[in-house]
């Protein structure tokens, strides 16, 4: 008789550790191969659940010590998985395959070490286990051991004399995988057992790297106690300090600052220093501790930029004041001919805008095209921005090269908060461009912003300004359809019978039909 998941009196009886009444069953003629749905035997299970005594019965009445359950585990495997050694040694003593790996290659040795099973472990040892036996992935007992924490494991393994370089697919050590989880006590076992602490991986990376890169700082005091080297590159050119700094491990970065680290080591790709990698992930605890130990401040990566500007352009606030507190340079310039304050204008942050007014940044200083960092708040719309530089005395005349103004920026935009701001602070509302001498309402109107254009007309824009063309600002709206614009035109008193060029004919007969 069964019961529903497939077990036998038998296989009930070994679950529950009753080892007289499993004689009583072998005694009757029980099928002690009888497996369950997952394959078990009763001696499985009475591995599994720890009973010795009903191991030792089912070993004196010729149960098969070999047979394989679900995923190919057998009776030993189950007694190393769940660290029962006394079942261990009574299958060991019957002869049980020491190195019969389930389907993924897993030993009972490696699944001893993978739970932290000591007892399990020495006893597999003692007769004789390959502690280098590999796994699908390529591990051994070992790395195992040291992946989960299991010191005692480590040690036990060491002590029998186990390969600490064997490496997994990637060229992961056994060292790379306790630094990987934070496993100190396995970090220092393996180092004081004479581990190599610059084993590289296939990216390079060495057990510092990894440590640095996961932010164990114990692990990484370990590794440098140990004179690991703390230059070792990665393929990309980083060094741990680049990784630390990156992954914002501000106690990492310490350890590795207080060991004499190259704080201006660049990587191979832009360029860039530890500092820059810290400013811009914006982790101003790093940046603080990076610039109390004298890290260059003005450092360019290949672009010209320094870590001030990509703080600024990824709005870290807190990086910027750091930066500036020690004194960074707010007019450099990038390859592109952009400031720092440029940068934070154009990202739209306004803390790091303030912040290097604060500092005194120039608000006039403009790039290639001549546009300054008002230009480029209002180009992309941010309002705070605008009025923060206002607020500084940014001019807002300023022309492009092309003649536009703030302005004729915000209003080509349609941004109209920026527009408002603008108008707000007394902006020239009739500058004419270079091109054709449009100005900003002629500009709204082309585009189709009805707000920018009701903005404008609230503050008074000439609506009969003729640009070189002949063309109105109601000319512009009514060719290219922006019916709202044509409206808020006509009820400002925009002539409907304004005289165009005669390439252009009249907009008024056709504009009044839209009414």
């Amino acid at each position: 008789a069964v019961n529903k998941g497939g077990w036998t009196p038998l296989h009930i009886a070994c679950g529950n550790g009753h080892a007289s009444c499993v004689r009583v069953l072998l005694g009757a003629g029980a099928n002690k191969e009888a497996a369950d749905e997952d394959g078990a035997t009763a001696l499985f299970i009475a591995c599994q659940h720890g009973h010795e005594a009903c191991v030792r019965v089912l070993l004196d009445a010729g149960a098969n010590v070999e047979a394989a359950g679900y995923d190919n585990w057998t009776p030993l495997y189950a007694a190393c998985r769940f660290g029962h050694e006394a079942c261990v040694r009574a299958m060991l003593g019957a002869g049980a395959d020491i190195e019969a790996a389930d389907c993924w290659g897993c030993t009972p040795l490696h699944i001893a070490c993978q739970h932290g099973h000591e007892a399990c472990v020495r006893a597999m040892l003692g007769a004789g286990a390959n502690q280098e036996a590999m796994q699908k992935d390529s591990v051994t007992p070992l790395y195992i051991a040291c992946q989960n924490g299991h010191q005692a494991c480590v040690r036990a393994l060491l002590g029998a004399g186990a390969n600490m370089e064997a490496a997994d697919y990637d060229g992961w050590t056994p060292l790379h995988a306790a630094c990987s989880r934070d496993h100190e006590a396995c970090v220092r076992a393996l180092l004081g057992a004479g581990a190599n602490g610059d084993a590289a991986e296939k990216n390079g990376a060495t057990p510092l790297y990894i440590a640095c890169s996961n932010g164990h700082a114990a692990c990484v005091r370990a590794l440098l106690d140990a004179g690991a080297n703390k230059e070792a590159l990665v393929i990309n050119g980083w060094t741990p300090l680049h990784a630390a700094c990156s992954k914002c491990h501000e106690a990492c970065v310490r350890e590795l600052l207080g060991a004499g680290a190259n704080k201006e080591a660049t990587t191979k790709s832009i360029g860039a220093t530890p500092l820059y990698l810290a400013c811009q992930k914006g982790n101003e605890a790093c940046v603080r501790a990076m610039l109390g130990a004298g890290a260059n401040m003005e450092a360019t990566q290949k672009d010209g930029a320094t870590p001030l500007f990509i703080a600024c352009q990824n709005g870290h606030a807190g990086c910027v004041r750091a930066l500036l507190d020690a004194g960074a340079n707010v007019e450099v310039v990038a390859n592109n001919g952009a400031t720092p304050l440029n940068i934070a204008c154009r990202q739209g942050h306004e803390a790091c805008v303030r912040a290097l007014l604060g500092a005194g940044a120039s608000t006039e200083a403009a790039q290639k095209d001549c546009a300054t960092p008002l230009h480029a708040a209002c180009q992309e719309g941010h309002a705070a921005c605008v009025r923060a530089l206002l607020e500084g005395g940014a001019n807002k005349e300023a022309a492009e090269n092309n003649g536009w103004t703030p302005l004729h920026a915000a209003c080509f935009q349609g941004h109209e908060a920026c527009v408002r701001a603008l108008l707000d602070a007394g902006a020239n509302i009739e500058s004419a461009e270079n091109s054709i001498g449009a100005t900003p309402l002629y500009l709204a109107c082309q585009e189709g912003h009805d707000a920018c254009v009701r903005a404008l007309l609230d503050t008074g824009a000439n609506v009969e300004a003729v640009a070189k063309n002949g063309r109105t600002p109601l000319h512009a709206a009514h060719s290219n359809g922006h019916a709202a614009c044509v409206r808020a035109l006509l009820h400002a008193g925009a002539h409907r019978g304004a005289a165009m060029q005669p390439d252009f004919g009249r907009v008024a007969s056709t504009a009044c039909t839209w009414f």
